[in-house]
């Protein structure tokens, strides 16, 4: 019942808070997170770590709000600190991860200052951990793309102090001192990072066993914290070494007082108040559970919304595309039918053409026949007057003779008209093939594509069947066939 009431509580807060963020544009949440970012900085320097993360988790509702990765980017970058403070290792380790991811993603990887920076965080967050040979190899990355890029000294000594700490804890004194040594020669007392780097040369120092310098760097350290009014968190530890250090040199009263110092901040910061930062930040774990679990659901309803889209959609599409093959099946039924049509249509006029050309063909051997019966007639007619000429001179029958000459003349015009109108195109084939033909061979090649005998061109020439087939020879020998070839055959095929 409780977690159902908690369930409820965080839901109300989610929507509550991730409504007004909706409203931001993305140049105001640029300006807005400038602030904030700026704002958790000086929080974490003072120690108001809960305060902090949530600021941070507000940023992160509002740029997931407005796909925003660079703010994305930011804020993991503020996690792997504060995870690493409250020793939370595996949450560390994966806002490292998320903070490597948004990097790529956002664009942060295209300017080498950018990469340099997301390694240097690694490397610092991974030597806070204790991973001190990852946190090497990530600051090796970092300080060799500063090289590159031939950086200023107030951007390298981050990285360089870094290196100097990560000698010191592996127990390469010397390669550390060398390069705090460098550092210091350029760097200001002033300087924000000051507390740190003096914090460092303690640390050198004593391991080394020289506890007077150490002490000596450690109480700088302690003032410059002071002065400043941040990183409250490093004064716990600084006071517990120094008063470690004090009672190696037999000064107890004032170690006593400095580790009572020690732990009253320890317990203001992480002792007493510790238990309420954790509670605080389980509290605001579970809310940020709470948003994604949110996120999740809206993003399955989307996913269901759309589905079910995508599923009218491909039931339209299956519609079209069975509308679009049926119209397709339809048109090529009624285009094969119209084929069809017209091939019968073709057909029927083809069959047509041909009996009508078979019909003239029939009148054209009946009139040649006609035409050699009467040639025949009017040759015996023609023989009959010759032989009353003999008898008789008459002018009259002379008359009669030049009739029946003439009438045979046109004869033959008539019938070489219709056998052109039924082989129109053979003429001009085969004056195309042979143009040594006379006219006499034109009218013999007409007279054997009918395929008349020897004989019955003779009567329809006028002449004898001898000289029909000396005709018939010379033919063969113009149109170049041989003795085997078959002249009605080849005529016939023209």
């Amino acid at each position: 019942m409780m977690r159902d009431c908690w369930s409820v509580y965080f839901r109300i807060l989610f929507f509550t808070l991730a409504l007004p963020s909706a409203s931001f544009g993305n140049d105001s949440l640029k300006e807005y997170s400038k602030v904030e970012l700026k704002a958790v900085d000086q929080l974490i320097g003072t120690a108001y770590y809960p305060e902090a993360y949530d600021k941070i988790w507000s940023l992160m509702s509002s740029a997931d709000e407005a796909k925003n990765t660079k703010i994305k980017y930011q804020a993991y970058k503020r996690l792997t600190l504060l995870y690493s403070i409250f020793y939370d290792s595996l949450n560390a380790m994966n806002s490292v991860d998320s903070m490597f991811y948004y990097a790529e993603i956002s664009g942060i990887f295209n300017d080498p200052l950018g990469k340099q920076k997301t390694y240097y965080t690694a490397g610092h967050t991974y030597r806070m951990n204790r991973n001190y040979q990852k946190a090497k190899d990530y600051l090796k990355v970092s300080r060799y793309l500063l090289d590159s890029l031939q950086r200023p000294f107030e951007e390298r000594f981050y990285v360089l102090s870094e290196e100097a700490h990560l000698h010191t804890l592996t127990g390469n004194f010397e390669q550390s001192e060398q390069i705090l040594q460098d550092i210091s020669k350029q760097f200001s007392g002033q300087h924000s990072y000051a507390a740190i780097l003096y914090s460092m040369w303690g640390d050198l120092y004593t391991g080394k066993g020289e506890i007077n310098k150490a002490l000596d760097y450690y109480y700088k350290s302690l003032k410059t914290i002071e002065d400043h009014k941040r990183r409250l968190g490093l004064r716990v530890e600084l006071l517990k070494k120094v008063s470690q250090l004090n009672s190696q040199l037999g000064n107890y009263k004032k170690a006593y007082q400095e580790m009572t110092a020690s732990k009253e901040l320890g317990d203001r910061l992480f002792g007493s108040q510790s238990a309420r930062n954790k509670k605080l930040f389980e509290i605001k774990d579970s809310y940020r559970k709470s948003i994604e679990e949110n996120k999740e659901y809206r993003k399955e309803q989307e996913l269901k919304v759309l589905k079910i889209q995508q599923e009218k959609l491909n039931q339209r599409l299956i519609y079209l595309v069975s509308l679009l093959c049926i119209t397709v099946l339809s048109a090529t039924f009624i285009i094969s039918l119209l084929k069809v049509k017209h091939q019968s249509k073709q057909q029927l006029l083809k069959e047509r053409s041909k009996a009508e050309i078979d019909i003239k063909k029939k009148e054209l051997t009946v009139t040649s026949l006609q035409l050699i019966e009467k040639d025949k007639l009017l040759q015996e007619i023609k023989q009959g007057l010759e032989d009353v000429k003999q008898q008789k001179s008459d002018a009259s029958v002379e008359r009669i003779n030049k009739t029946i000459n003439l009438n045979t003349a046109k004869t033959w015009e008539e019938f070489e008209a219709r056998f052109i109108q039924v082989n129109s195109a053979f003429y001009d084939t085969l004056n195309a093939i042979h143009d040594n033909l006379t006219r006499n061979d034109l009218k013999l090649c007409a007279l054997i594509k009918l395929n008349f005998s020897s004989k019955e061109i003779g009567q329809l020439l006028g002449i004898s069947t001898d000289s029909v087939n000396k005709g018939r020879y010379r033919l063969r020998k113009k149109l170049g066939l041989h003795r085997d070839d078959n002249l009605f055959t080849y005529i016939s095929s023209l």
